[in-house]
């Protein structure tokens, strides 16, 4: 199979809009989009998502609406971007997850040079890659037939995963009729109506009316920064987080993953976890990523071509190494954090008391409803290591 030869994205493309009832389906950015926007136009549709976060999107989406189809239309240059996609896929998909990865050996959109070849284009084979990451359905198809096939003959209770091998051509069929904020709107309130589920909150009450009680927050007394953590999340709502081993947070983190009511998903890079994060708040859910501050600069991509694009709240709540106290190497780029935070528009508030905790996530969620773009909290090195 040859990524030169063989047919154009769009044949596939318009042989799956037939196959297509209710899914979700998240779309690769330039002509991905556009060409599925003029074969199955749909709200359902979510476009043009940024390289490297289309797996991750459609995964969050799945994990947080395990009875709905979800399906990503990934490209090779997404998947080399990060390929540990592959592994979390093989860790938390179930089989309402589709992934779709036309391999055309190329960064086509933006140039034919050899230059810009991909991975694949040297030899790199994805379905290989997919295998060893622990996808057990995987297949590589460079013909209609063979493609639908393969969509009939997918393996229950596993995501499946069609590497379609294409030419470089593409259909221009016109841009997309709408920016990707609008595409967001129309997204969630397909969600919204089919699921019965809120995800826009913008006011707490009526403009004039008595203000909505508080949630409830124990006070937290002489309890440890972890468990005021832990506390402080489900109290105010956060049903699903993200996260890599942090030593700051590995009290809070334990507690969530114990909790059989609460997702917590285990990351091996904060970029796709912040991924997760939007699919799951595009699915109706509450999501945080618990994340060290150099997390947060593995993010900065994923934050700003994703969640700053569409317009996407997340709360982040991101572990200052490198505050006053620290001794350890990551003091010189720990000083850096609230400035990294700022230049990328993304409000924020340092805590340093434990009885704070807990009403700055809620404010901060209040906050994020308003203006739908993430929040972070930075809990000071201090505090993160106040056991009692």
């Amino acid at each position: 199979m040859n990524a030169k030869g063989g047919l154009k994205r769009y044949a596939f493309l318009k042989a799956l809009a037939d196959r297509v009832t209710d899914q979700l389906v998240v779309t690769n950015l330039a002509n991905t989009a556009t060409e599925w926007f003029s074969v199955r136009p749909s709200d359902a549709n979510l476009y043009a998502v940024g390289m490297g976060m289309v797996s991750s999107y459609a995964l969050g989406l799945s994990l947080a609406l395990p009875g709905r189809g979800v399906i990503a239309l990934d490209g090779d240059g997404g998947i080399f971007f990060d390929s540990s996609i592959f592994g979390l896929m093989a860790a938390q998909a179930g089989a309402n997850l589709t992934v779709i990865v036309f391999d055309n050996g190329g960064y086509i959109s933006t140039g034919k040079l050899p230059a810009v070849g991909s991975l694949s284009s040297s030899g790199v084979d994805l379905a290989t890659l997919a295998r060893a990451y622990g996808l057990t359905n995987v297949a590589t198809v460079d013909d209609v037939d063979a493609f639908l096939r393969a969509l009939d003959a997918r393996v229950p209770d596993a995501p499946l995963v069609l590497v379609v091998k294409t030419n470089a051509e593409q259909q221009f069929v016109g841009p997309l009729p709408m920016d990707l904020k609008e595409n967001k709107y129309r997204f969630a309130r397909h969600i919204e109506q089919s699921h019965g589920v809120r995800i826009f909150k913008p006011s707490a009450k009526e403009h004039g009316a008595k203000p909505v009680a508080d949630p409830t927050l124990r006070d937290a007394g002489q309890s440890s920064f972890g468990q005021v953590l832990y506390e402080g999340l489900k109290e105010n709502g956060i049903d699903f987080a993200v996260g890599l081993p942090c030593s700051g947070f590995s009290l809070a983190q334990e507690l969530l993953i114990k909790d059989e009511t609460f997702t917590y998903v285990s990351v091996p890079h904060e970029g796709p976890g912040l991924g997760l994060c939007a699919g799951a708040w595009l699915a109706g859910r509450r999501p945080a990523a618990v994340i060290e501050n150099f997390g947060l600069f593995a993010s900065v991509y994923h934050l700003l071509r994703g969640h700053m694009s569409y317009g996407i709240p997340t709360l982040i709540l991101t572990e200052f190494r490198g505050d006053i106290g620290d001794q350890e190497f990551f003091a010189e780029g720990g000083e850096v954090t609230l400035d990294v935070l700022r230049a990328m528009r993304i409000n924020h508030r340092v805590i340093e008391r434990l009885d704070d905790v807990k009403p700055a996530i809620r404010d901060a969620l209040r906050w994020m409803d308003g203006c739908l773009r993430p929040f972070a909290l930075v809990p000071t090195f201090n505090l993160t290591r106040l056991k009692s």
